[in-house]
């Protein structure tokens, strides 16, 4: 996987693009996916609009079947999973509110509670997007490989204790080598088969 940053022009504004490019899998049909993140100020994210992944059956990570009791009945529902494919996603506020007004009349109190959650979810992506931005794409091949991971805090603290002579100031987030396995860029989701190459999906 490639990752590659497209500062937007100032015309266009203060935002960027991220664009993800994949050799050709049997998971999901496109093999470049990009998040375009929209901003007319610096810092203050307007919308993100990214590519629709269409995914092969039974070859969603983001999602899960589960068995669950709905008037008396045994039903498949789908759940929400942590994947780093939910990078992926649309957030509109000025969209989401007119579609919602087509629906029914909003007082004030409901339209300030929408606006604030949508405003909370810009700013998460925001922060995400940065972290690629500023410290992923510049050092994409060595995540890739597993040659920099970052440390958890609470490992952080546990080094500390046992060794006092570790530098000092040296913040929340570490990197270390490792020998983790490929695909630490992309959040490596698939199981690997003897061979080391993904296994195929399983038909849901």
């Amino acid at each position: 996987m490639n990752i590659e940053l497209d500062l937007h022009s100032k015309e266009k504004g203060e935002g960027y693009d991220l664009i993800f490019t994949f050799e050709s899998n049997n998971y999901f049909k496109e093999t470049v996916l990009k998040k375009e993140l929209l901003m007319k100020h610096k810092g203050i994210l307007d919308k993100c609009v990214s590519t629709k992944i269409t995914w092969s059956d039974g070859c969603n990570p983001t999602t899960k079947k589960q068995k669950k009791k709905k008037k008396g009945k045994k039903v498949n529902v789908e759940v929400k999973q942590d994947s780093f494919f939910n990078f992926f996603c649309d957030i509109d506020p000025e969209a989401a509110e007119k579609d919602e007004k087509k629906d029914k009349k909003e007082d004030e109190d409901e339209g300030s509670e929408m606006e604030d959650d949508d405003y909370q979810k810009l700013q998460d992506e925001l922060e995400m997007a940065d972290q690629f931005k500023d410290d992923l794409v510049p050092l994409a091949l060595e995540y890739y490989l597993g040659v920099i991971e970052i440390e958890e805090d609470s490992d952080l603290e546990e080094d500390d204790e046992g060794d006092d002579s570790d530098d000092k100031g040296t913040g929340d987030k570490k990197k270390k080598k490792g020998k983790k396995g490929p695909g630490g860029a992309g959040g490596q989701e698939f199981p690997l088969g003897p061979d080391g190459k993904p296994q195929e999906c399983k038909q849901q």
